[in-house]
């Protein structure tokens, strides 16, 4: 009921709120083009002067293209060094833009920018380059560059002015300008010149102006934190632009009041409107539920003995009667929680008395197979019968190792491994043979399923090694279990005699049953299994296993 209310409440006031915020956008949006406007209309003047200062360059540098083509530099640069205040230079150049006639520098100079001569050489008539900075005048210029054409029309060269940009800027300032309003040159880059205020403004503005071909207002905060308006305009048809800047209009000006007062009223009234719903609300009812989501934290941590119902006597009576259930459905859980556990408790406890069990038969089948191979003479029965013994033994470590584990479903690899492979080496005679093994084990858990086919491969692995891999003199077996994101990695290798990869399995040694059983696990295991062997170079195995069932 209460939120129905409030949302009645926002849906009736929302009309007045948004015919608000329309009206102060718009009265916002006409703000900011009379600050553009009155900004251009201040600057107008000086901008002029600008505009027709590069026009009057511009002119002067056709009327004079032929003296300068004919090398008369000199007398160009002093017929017009008083007409055009901001002329730096004046020059001639070649196809290859190398200045052939130059005033006031020496000849011989490149044009600052290749492209610039390319243009001209595609066909462009007439070019305002980009500022640049020149270490013969040591400033900052800009060119504008006059195509020269032979008898046949075709690329002869060029013929160029260039101008200061500083002064350009002062000229713009030297217009009656009313206080605080400031003009200054920009180029295509934000570089500014003839500014007090700024060096620099964000070149996506000027890229903003050369799209839109109009002038636009930016907010500019200027080194001593003030708002500055400021209006980029480009002058003429080249890479040059004008910056006019003032302060913005502080808080109390007509240009924020007047958004404010369409908006302000209106939502001063939804806002009151709405805090006195919310408080009403709040009291009665978003406190409750605050302590409602508490007591949920309270019973999810498994503390079902905690009595909620004695919190909420003053509480609405719907909330009252719903933290009283609470407290039946805690009880109830908590009940059922209990017996859960002791089910879990009896089920671990029974099989770890099956593992145990387990245990126990395997070792009375390996006694058994002990009595049975001291009485065989054929060597490769008693082999056969040594062979199944190792791998009943570790299907006995592995149940022991099960029903010693805290988790059964998990068994730690490091201790299992450990004691798995210690007791192949006592009972296959390493010590004696002069074979030592190198175990290095990184802590792991895997399933419990896994146990039973992992340790079954390492059996085989090391059983092979010991037959096959070494002589008298011995050898070293390594064993090591690294872990990464993708899965555990078992490594066994040997330095012994190794074999031809290339050779079938029975021919190396007839080690055909013991290749076979390990591909066997391996894929019981869902795993990759990687072979490498060369003569003399020994064995290396490697089992990857991946993460997940």
């Amino acid at each position: 009921m209460r939120k129905r209310l409030v949302m009645t409440l926002v849906v009736a006031l929302m009309p007045i709120l948004v015919l608000s915020v329309f009206s102060a956008y718009l009265d916002a949006s006409k703000g900011l083009d009379e600050r553009r406007a009155d900004l251009l209309l201040l600057s107008d003047d000086a901008l002029d002067g600008v505009e027709k200062s590069i026009d009057q360059a511009a002119l002067l540098l056709t009327l004079n293209r032929d003296d300068l083509a004919r090398g008369r530099c000199y007398k160009v640069y002093n017929n017009l060094s008083e007409v055009i205040l901001p002329l730096a230079s004046v020059a001639s150049f070649d196809k290859d833009g190398v200045a052939t006639c130059s005033m006031p520098s020496d000849s011989g100079w490149t044009l600052p920018n290749p492209e610039n001569n390319e243009r001209l050489k595609r066909g462009e008539k007439l070019i305002r380059s980009d500022t640049y900075y020149s270490t013969r005048d040591n400033d900052w210029l800009f060119s504008i560059l006059l195509r020269l054409d032979d008898a046949n029309g075709a690329f002869a060269g060029s013929v160029g002015f260039e101008l200061r940009t500083a002064q350009l800027a002062a000229i713009a300032q030297d217009g009656a300008l009313p206080p605080g309003i400031e003009v200054a040159v920009l180029d295509d880059r934000g570089e500014a010149f003839g500014s007090a205020r700024f060096a620099k403004l964000d070149p996506e503005w000027v890229t903003s102006v050369v799209k839109s071909q109009s002038p636009q207002l930016f907010v500019l905060k200027d080194k001593s934190g003030l708002s500055l308006d400021v209006v980029i305009k480009p002058v003429g048809p080249g890479n040059v632009f004008a910056a006019i800047s003032r302060e913005s209009p502080g808080f109390w000006s007509d240009f924020t009041l007047r958004p404010l007062t369409s908006i302000g009223l209106p939502l001063i009234a939804f806002s009151v409107a709405l805090l006195a719903v919310w408080i009403a609300i709040d009291s009665l009812v978003l406190r409750w539920l605050s302590r409602l989501t508490r007591t949920v934290r309270v019973y999810g941590a498994g503390r079902y003995q905690f009595k909620a119902g004695q919190t909420f006597e003053k509480a609405p009576a719907e909330i009252s009667k719903l933290a009283r259930a609470m407290d039946v459905m805690a009880k109830d859980i908590g009940e059922r929680d209990k017996d859960l556990k002791l089910a879990i408790a009896s089920r671990d406890a029974a099989v770890r008395e099956i593992h145990h069990r387990v245990k126990n038969n395997l070792q009375i089948v390996t006694s058994f197979l002990n009595l049975q191979g001291r009485q065989l003479r054929d060597p490769e029965a008693k082999a056969a019968i040594s062979a199944a013994r190792h791998r009943i033994d570790a299907l006995a470590i592995v149940h022991q190792t099960l029903y010693q584990n805290e988790r059964l479903e998990q068994v730690q690899l490091k201790p299992f491994l450990t004691g798995l492979v210690s007791h192949l080496s006592e009972a296959l005679g390493m010590e004696e043979s002069g074979v030592e093994i190198v175990q290095d084990y990184e802590g792991v858990m895997r399933p419990a399923d896994d146990a039973i086919p992992m340790a079954l491969f390492i059996v085989e692995a090391i059983t092979n090694a010991m037959k096959y891999a070494f002589g008298s003199d011995g050898g070293v077996i390594n064993v090591s279990l690294a872990v990464n994101e993708a899965g555990t990695t078992l490594i066994i290798s040997d330095n012994g005699r190794g074999y031809d990869p290339d050779a079938s399995a029975e021919q190396v040694n007839g080690r055909g049953l013991g290749s076979k059983l390990m591909n066997a696990f391996s894929r019981q295991l869902a795993a990759k299994l990687d072979v490498e062997a060369s003569l003399g170079g020994g064995c290396h195995l490697t089992l990857h296993m991946p993460n997940g069932e």
